[in-house]
Formats: structure tokens, sequence, C-alpha cells
């Protein structure tokens, strides 16, 4: 695990790149099935390696009982060293050259076999097997062209001991029997690589699914944690710039002497905080679920409250998902009027069906700020109609939402105006259903409400 993983001073938005712990059941045991197959066979080659050297040695008539003995000892040496040193796989291939004790492990014994079975007559074929496996177990370390010439040296290296071990020793053919022998050590000779390449290969794709698996994990938790952050930032963010706005005005109007007006601002300013502290609540439990005609219903008297007059011509939106993201569009409009557009005094919000999409339009004067609508970073300013890409913590957010449905979330800003687009797909035929006209001014206007049908009948 890397240091940064532990660091203190990483923030707690940023995730490490990959999972600490320990990896699944089923990988452990992936491993060791691994390992144990890879043990099994450099013990059973140390094994035939030995007996055969045995065997070739008294078939060819050899006499020399030291030298024969210490090379069948070394190449039974050789088989613990390559079951040792398969573990050094669990990192995976290519991890780099093992360190100095593994390439001694892996090399001396083999190497010293290799050199005194060149003098034992019958041990020109035996005595090359245990360097060919320790070259195996090397190459699976070692990457790329590294590779390609540690395989190269070993074949080069199995060969000329053949070769060599022939001419030294005089025995240049195999007896009749040894030769019956002789076929069967060549295959498992072949099957070296196979073996261990093998393992080594299936190894490393369970330990990078293992990875993949982890890190889709995290990414899960890493959106979740998005996703919560969003919401948060539209239940505080709004509650939090309307308890601040009545606040200011009840600090007004008690400068003013008025301080039963003042009173019952400071009473609002209590209940909204209540309200942001039981819908935060409820965003902890997953139970809360935004309402497109309370967020409508809302803006027309918080923006009234801030002395906006507000008009509000809608439809009737039906599909649930599109009535949660309606609602938040309007309430982060709302939220950036009150923040960025202290002074407007018109509002228009639109919501319309036309060319299969639910399009919801809020447009604004009194902008003066130029972090309006996502700042200067290049957010949709210029004539109407020249929409750009939304930006901004909120409205990014928003955006990401409407994207994940299908949707999008661009806005304008033309001089001191500025409108907010949201468009989502129609999938209802019948969205076009009930319509209603709502309209509120600061001088506290009536609410109205009229369906298509009376306005076509007063039409």
């Amino acid at each position: 695990m890397s240091q940064s993983e532990h660091s203190p001073s990483r923030r707690s938005g940023q995730l490490p790149s990959t999972t600490p712990g320990r990896s699944a059941r089923g990988v452990r045991v992936t491993w060791w099935y691994t390992y144990a197959s890879m043990v099994f066979f450099a013990l059973f080659m140390a094994f035939i390696g030995a007996a055969l050297l045995l065997f070739f040695h008294e078939e060819a008539g050899g006499r020399s009982e030291w030298p024969v003995a210490v090379a069948a000892v070394l190449i039974a040496s050789s088989g613990l060293a390559h079951a040792a040193c398969s573990w050094l796989v669990r990192h995976g291939m290519g991890r780099g050259w093992p360190r100095p004790w593994a390439t001694v492990l892996l090399a001396a014994p083999a190497g010293i076999a290799w050199v005194l079975t060149l003098w034992v007559p019958g041990g020109a074929f035996p005595g090359g097997v245990s360097l060919w496996i320790s070259v195996n177990i090397l190459a699976i370390l070692v990457r790329g062209m590294t590779r390609r010439v540690v395989f190269a040296v070993g074949i080069v290296l199995f060969v000329l001991h053949w070769w060599a071990g022939s001419r030294l020793t005089g025995v240049s053919a195999p007896t009749a029997e040894a030769a019956q022998q002789l076929p069967g050590m060549v295959f498992f000779v072949i099957f070296v690589p196979v073996v261990f390449l093998f393992s080594a290969w299936w190894w490393d794709i369970v330990v990078q699914l293992d990875a993949a698996r982890r890190d889709a994990a995290q990414l899960a938790v890493a959106r979740e944690r998005l996703r919560f952050a969003s919401d948060l930032h539209d239940i505080q963010g709004h509650h939090l710039q309307v308890i601040a706005l009545k606040a200011e005005l009840a600090e007004r109007l008690l400068g003013a002497g008025k301080p039963e007006t003042a009173q019952a601002n400071i009473h609002e300013v209590r209940t909204l905080a209540r309200t942001a502290l039981e819908e935060t609540r409820s965003l902890v439990r997953d139970l809360r679920e935004v309402s497109l005609e309370e967020e409508l219903a809302n803006a027309r008297d918080v923006l009234a409250a801030s002395g906006a007059a507000v008009s509000l011509h809608g439809i009737h939106v039906q599909d649930p998902t599109a009535r949660t993201l309606l609602g938040l569009a309007v309430r982060e409009g709302v939220t950036n009027i009150l923040r960025h557009a202290p002074s407007a005094t018109e509002v228009s919000i639109v919501l319309e069906a036309a060319g299969g999409a639910q399009t919801l339009v809020m447009s604004n004067n009194g902008v003066e700020s130029p972090k309006f609508g996502g700042g200067g970073g290049g957010t949709g300013t210029g004539a109407p109609g020249a929409a750009g890409p939304a930006s901004g913590t909120g409205l990014s957010g928003l955006s990401r939402r409407f994207q994940a449905s299908g949707g999008s979330v661009a806005g304008w800003r033309d001089g001191g105006t500025y409108a907010l687009e949201a468009r989502l797909p129609l999938l209802p035929p019948e969205g076009t259903g009930r319509q209603e006209t709502l309209q509120e001014t600061s001088q506290g206007t009536p609410l109205t409400e009229e369906t298509s049908e009376e306005r076509e009948k007063s039409a």
C-alpha cells in the first residue's frame, strides 16, 4: 500500500487509486491452487531429473560415484528452490528482476549441477533440466525484451549442455532402454514453459480482474458520495440562502422600527432552519423526494419576498423522474437568482412541451455578478439561443443528472438578463395535459390559476 493512501493530508473527497484490504476468498483460493500446481510440477521435475540422471548414468556404464551423487542432490535441491521462488509469482508477471537472494537461489544449485553433469556419463540431457526450469521462473518475473532474452539464453544453455556433455563424456547415443525414457523426458521439458508461464498468466488475469472489481466498488462509492454531496448542496444551499435573505430583511425592519414585521421574518427563519434540518435527515435516510409543485410555490414566495415579480406558465408533468429533475432545476435556478441577482425585479418560469421534449426556462433580469450562471469559465454568455453548458457546483451536478436521463441543462446571458434552460425527453404522450398560469409580484398580487379550457373561453 502506498504512502499516499495513508496520508492524513489527503482530502476526504479523494479516494485512493486502489482499494486496500484483503482480496476476495475466491482470489486467494485461486492463488493457492496456482502455487500448488507450480510447486508440484517443480518437485516432480526435480525427482524425475535426479532419477533419470542416475538411470542414464548407469546405462552409460559410468563408474564415478560421488560426482553423480552430488549432481543428483543438487538437482533435488534446485527443485526445492524452484518451489520456494514460485511464491514470487504472487505479485504478478513482469514485476522486475527478483532480489539477489532469489536470483542466487534459482541459479546456484541448478548452475552447479549444469557444470558438474558435463563430465558425468549419461548426464548430458537431465543435467540441464534444472537450469531450464530456473530460466522459466525468471522469465515470468521479467518483461518485454528481457523475457525474450532470458528464454533464448535458457534454450541455448540447454542445447549446449546436451551437445557438450555428449562430447566430453563420449556418450553420443543412449542405450535402448535409456532411449525409451527419453521421449517422455523431452515432453516434460517442452511442457515446462506451458505450466509455469500459463499458470502465471492465469494468475495475472485473476489479479487484474480482482483489482477491476475493487476499483468498480470504489467508483460506486465515489459516485454515491458525489450524489449525496449534490443533494446536500441542493438542500442546504437553497435554504441557507433564503435564511440569509430573511435574516437580512428582519435586520432592516428592526432598524426601521418595525419589530412586528421583523418578528414574523425571524419566525420564518426558524421555520426554514427546521425544514432544512428535516430535509437533511430525510436525505440521510434516502427518503426525500423533490416535489415540482412545492418547488414552484416556494420559488414564487421566495422571489416575491425578494422584490421580484414572478410570472409562471407551465404544463402538468406526469413522469415522476421528470418531476423530480425539473423540481431540482427550479430550486437551483431560484438559488442562483438569490445569490447572484438579488436586485432582480422580473422572473419568468416557463414549463412547456414541444418538439418531443419538456423544457423549463427560467429567466431573470438584474444580473450584476459576472459569476452568474457559472462565472467566467465559458458558460453560455451572449445572445439568447446560443446556449452553452451550465457550470458551477450546483449547475454541474444538475447537468449530470439531466444527462443521465437523456436531457440537458444550458444557460445564456444577454446583458443584464440570464436564462436557464433544462430539457428532458417527453416520455408520456399525454404530457401536455392541464396547464396553469401563475403570477405574483412583490406587491402581493393574488395568485391566479386557470385551465387551458378557461383560457380558450376567455379568448
